[in-house]
């Protein structure tokens, strides 16, 4: 069963006023290449600023939405998206968000920054979290930092089920003094069980992160869990205590309700889900709580 979204109109913004970029425009501003660009060349102009317009008519949008407030919650900072039509598609609206001076690049091109990182798009299976820490804390200036960056929103995709993380999606930014942070995240939408169909009821318990933690094999399965945990999650855990129970501990102390009622059919909001939907996420949540609660105090 899926549990799927219904659209409220009159509570969605009409982007009639904007104008289509081309990357000769705004190519360097965003600071991807042009086939990157190709593949994504929704940008426009509108309210005087560089915005992006994904196309989304279907239940991935409340991924995105939800992931965003629960990372808020827990401390970053995310693309701001605004549910928005624009020629009668429904999508969300975001600003660029690469700052001018600063250098953006994701896994997948950080061996422009670092020669020695030689990972590409093209060679994802090579790359493991554990690897990329391990790289992080000792070549990256403040590599420490940075690293409890990426463990700590490694943790957030587990607790909201994220399983499109991948190594074009988290972005690094450096600024001008050198020193290097995670971007402002994007592409959360495949989270909380949510597909291009709706909500799927029958949810896999096993998180499967589209970057496994120390197992290039793990994503070809059988899927595995070690005392009842998933192993990504747990053997971050072990390497990094100290960053994972306090943000574990978070998880179990916050009640995340008044963000998923949102969406029930009598708020005023642009999307609604059925009452089983409202339910099933909050039981997923719930279940995620206990499992973090029993995880803080291995």
């Amino acid at each position: 069963m899926y549990y799927d979204v219904t659209f409220c109109p009159r509570n969605i913004r009409k982007l009639n006023n904007k104008r289509k970029l081309s990357y000769e425009q705004v190519g360097k501003i965003i600071g991807i290449d042009k086939e990157h660009f190709e593949e994504k060349d929704n940008w426009y102009l509108v309210d005087g600023a560089i915005q992006y317009f994904k196309s989304r008519g279907d239940t991935r949008i409340l991924g995105e939405l939800l992931s965003d407030e629960v990372l808020r919650m827990h401390g970053f900072v995310p693309a701001s998206y605004e549910l928005s039509s624009m020629d009668d598609k429904i999508g969300l609206l975001s600003p660029n968000i690469h700052k001018e001076g600063y250098r953006y690049e994701s896994i997948a091109t950080l061996h422009k920054l670092f020669p020695e990182f030689r990972y590409t798009y093209r060679h994802n299976t090579d790359i493991t979290l554990n690897k990329l820490l391990e790289f992080i804390i000792s070549s990256v200036p403040n590599g420490k930092e940075l690293a409890e960056e990426v463990i700590r929103k490694y943790t957030v995709d587990w607790f909201t089920h994220q399983l499109d993380d991948n190594i074009r999606n988290m972005v690094f930014e450096q600024n001008p003094k050198g020193n290097i942070h995670l971007a402002k995240i994007i592409d959360s939408e495949s989270s909380f069980g949510v597909t291009k169909r709706g909500i799927k009821s029958e949810l896999d318990p096993i998180w499967i992160p589209a970057i496994p933690y120390e197992d290039l094999k793990f994503r070809t399965g059988p899927y595995k869990t070690e005392d009842g945990f998933d192993v990504n999650i747990l053997g971050m855990l072990i390497d990094y205590p100290e960053t994972v129970i306090p943000l574990l501990n978070d998880f179990t102390d916050t009640n995340y309700d008044i963000a998923i009622n949102k969406y029930k059919k009598d708020n005023p909001t642009g999307l609604h889900l059925p009452q089983q939907g409202i339910d099933f996420l909050k039981g997923l949540v719930d279940s995620k709580q206990e499992e973090a609660s029993k995880m803080s105090r291995l």
